[in-house]
């Protein structure tokens, strides 16, 4: 359950920020996996990292659900000292800082921001599992789908133009874990998408939301009342 955290709102985390030492990871690198002791909680500043159960079937890969972004804070489960719930892989070349758990915990308790930001971490992951539930009107894979990418760039979108482009590049597969879908549904979903001029892509081919509003109805979201059409995703 990453969290977002803006290190210069609490002095306290912005000293322990300032004082860690970067660890630069190549993409696919193992940080640690599910079953590990719990020592560290973790601070991605650069790229991302995958977090993963390992697969319920034989034959196939770690299936991914959850990613930390830049500026989220990941591995809470060191707050209680005990051993990894998932198994933490870089999904880019990213550069993650190693934190104190202790330390960490003793600040969010005093730091009111940071502590915000951990709950609305933790009311954003209950709302993906509740949506991803849904009971006998369990939403479809492009409903899912449109969630994750309406998720993904209200956490590190960036404005291009009248739409939002991602902020970092995950892979069809990640994708398709965090939407519960398979990586061929979500390959036809993304290029009728684009086809269609609700998706598009940016320099380096960076993916780009060029009609949030298309995606926001799909997911059964909607924009504030006072917000325009092309504003960032509101949850």
């Amino acid at each position: 359950m990453p969290f977002r955290l803006v290190p210069a709102r609490d002095r306290t985390i912005h000293r322990l920020v300032r004082a860690a030492s970067p660890r630069a990871l190549s993409k696919g690198t193992v940080l640690y996996r599910a079953g590990d002791p719990a020592q560290e909680v973790y601070l991605v500043t650069r790229g991302f990292v995958r977090l993963s159960l390992p697969a319920m079937r034989r034959g196939r890969g770690e299936r991914t659900v959850s990613v930390a972004l830049p500026w989220e804070m990941f591995g809470d489960d060191a707050f209680t000292r005990g051993h990894r719930r998932y198994s933490a892989v870089a999904g880019s070349a990213c550069t993650v800082l190693p934190l104190p758990q202790d330390r960490v915990l003793r600040a969010l308790k005093s730091a009111k921001l940071s502590l915000e930001a951990y709950l609305d971490g933790m009311e954003r992951e209950l709302h993906r599992l509740r949506h991803a539930a849904g009971g006998s009107q369990r939403p479809t894979a492009a409903q899912r789908l449109a969630d994750v990418l309406l998720d993904l760039a209200q956490r590190c979108g960036e404005r291009a133009g009248r739409g939002v482009e991602l902020g970092v590049r995950p892979t069809h597969q990640v994708l398709a874990d965090l939407a519960g879908a398979h990586r061929a549904t979500v390959t036809t979903l993304l290029n009728d998408w684009i086809y269609d001029g609700v998706l598009g892509t940016g320099a380096g081919g960076a993916l780009q939301i060029r009609r949030p509003h298309d995606l926001w109805v799909l997911a059964g979201l909607h924009p504030a009342a006072d917000e325009p059409d092309d504003a960032p995703p509101v949850r």
